[in-house]
């Protein structure tokens, strides 16, 4: 084998690597949201949201405990699903730089069945925010939403929803709900952080694997 396929052969596979792990940015997270989107709720898509009414609404319903179940569905015709979102609660008191309060919860005594979620610490929060586990059309999503030990006040949701890799709204503002929780329940998780797998990190294992191989191959 020649130099110059020696050194070409490594060169197109890192080319192929790195193209593969862009497209994978441009075209959206699968698996939910990466931490990177917390502050801004924005998908890195590479296209601007939408700027027309959501045709999504979260729907907050306070629970006996002071926790909220939420209710993520369509509410619009013409539009029957959704592949992704990214939801955060917020004291609505505050203005919109505020970080987001309390904790998503996967199971908790007595509640109806949630919606499996990858949870988020947001902000130097806690699993404050949860998102999507993976881009299957979804009709309806429950979650639930535990206020911190002690919060008395008014809280707002605010989802980003995720119909396809170029259209996405975000930031879609529940009703206002108040909460006086003078007691928390402890929220139970099982589910995993959520971030796809990231490619980068193994490009330089694979380009010098690859010229090992071949320089072993032509001795």
């Amino acid at each position: 084998m020649s130099f110059s396929k020696i050194v070409a052969l490594p060169v197109i596979c890192l080319y192929i690597l790195f193209t593969f792990s862009i497209g994978n940015q441009v075209s959206g997270t699968p698996t939910g949201a990466p931490a990177a989107a917390c502050s801004t709720m924005t998908p890195d898509h590479g296209v601007p949201p939408q700027t027309s009414a959501s045709p999504y609404v979260t729907i907050p319903t306070l629970v006996l405990d002071e926790s909220v179940r939420l209710t993520l569905l369509v509410n619009s015709t013409g539009i029957s699903t959704f592949k992704g979102f990214l939801v955060m609660a917020f004291d609505n008191s505050l203005g919109d730089t505020a970080a987001p309060i309390g904790t998503f919860s996967e199971i908790v005594e007595e509640t109806p069945a949630i919606t499996p979620a990858n949870y988020l610490n947001c902000l130097s929060g806690s699993k404050n925010a949860a998102t999507h586990t993976n881009n299957i059309e979804k009709v309806i999503v429950n979650l639930l939403w535990v206020p911190p030990s002690g919060f008395v006040g008014n809280v707002v949701f605010k989802t980003t929803f995720v119909r396809n890799v170029t259209t996405f709204w975000v930031k879609t503002l529940s009703d206002v709900i108040s909460v006086s929780s003078t007691t928390t329940t402890t929220p139970l998780t099982t589910t995993t952080p959520a971030g796809a797998p990231q490619l980068a990190p193994w490009i330089g294992t694979i380009f010098l694997a690859l010229v090992t191989f071949m320089l072993a191959s032509s001795a």
